[in-house]
């Protein structure tokens, strides 16, 4: 599990903390990611919160625009494995 946006990597770090994450928050300055998942607001700045969750074949098994909640994204992952 990783997440990415164009947040720095310290700001990534303090979250992860606050958060108790133990999987990698990805910095992607640029939003070559953010652009290629089309997450990019219309304006062309600036990031629509997504969260995608792929199984290890690929196949993404959660996928919901805005702030989806943390729990059900969790849930979805470990009613997969």
């Amino acid at each position: 599990m990783l997440a990415i946006n164009p947040a720095s990597v310290t700001s990534h770090q303090n979250y992860a903390e606050k958060k108790g994450f133990n999987f990698p928050l990805l910095s992607d300055p640029g939003e070559i990611v953010v652009a290629k998942y089309k997450c990019q607001k219309s304006t062309g700045k600036g990031v629509i919160r997504t969260v995608y969750a792929l199984a290890p074949d690929g196949k993404v098994i959660f996928a919901e625009r805005g702030h989806a909640d943390f729990d059900k994204v969790l849930e979805t992952i470990n009613a997969y494995e």
